[in-house]
């Protein structure tokens, strides 16, 4: 557990919900949708503080989080998120073991992402709510399902291949 971690992305459709995300986190990387862009981040969130109106030609941005302390930004974070799609996720800790189905504390693939406003990892589906995605390895569906049973819930869909 000394190394889990959180890292958080959200995407700004308008000035207002960017300007929200930057003073929340005033040292987080901004960036603009199309990566050929060629404002800094420094530039980027000038303009977002200052309500430059070239803004909008760089929307949606998109704020990231990398690699942060657990509980150290969660809770600003779902306060500053929009209308655009967001995504955070905690890397680096260990399923824990499931004795009653043989299964060992398993150190590798343990991964909780909660897609928001969006309906996959992607990002790509938009929604208006969220899905909580455990991701695992291939063949640890029956660790999943307990997972999910620990918290009162059952997946909800098929196991999807990825990551």
């Amino acid at each position: 557990m000394d190394k889990f971690q959180v890292s958080a992305e959200a995407q700004a459709l308008t000035l207002t919900e960017a300007q929200h995300m930057i003073t929340a986190f005033p040292k987080a990387t901004v960036s603009p949708d199309d990566p050929y862009r060629p404002e800094s981040n420094d530039e980027v969130r000038h303009m977002i503080a200052a309500g430059d109106p070239r803004v909008v030609a760089l929307l949606p941005v998109t704020l990231h989080l990398e690699s942060q302390p657990v509980g150290s930004v969660e809770g600003k974070f779902f306060s500053v998120i929009g209308s655009g799609p967001a995504s955070i996720d905690w890397d680096f800790f260990s399923w824990p073991a499931a004795p009653e189905l043989g299964l060992a504390v398993r150190n590798k693939d343990a991964y909780v992402q909660i897609a928001i406003n969006s309906r996959d990892v992607y990002q790509d589906t938009p929604a208006t709510d969220h899905t909580v995605f455990i991701h695992f390895r291939e063949g640890d569906v029956a660790r999943a399902e307990w997972l999910a049973q620990q918290v009162g819930l059952q997946p909800i869909g098929p196991v999807e291949y990825g990551w």
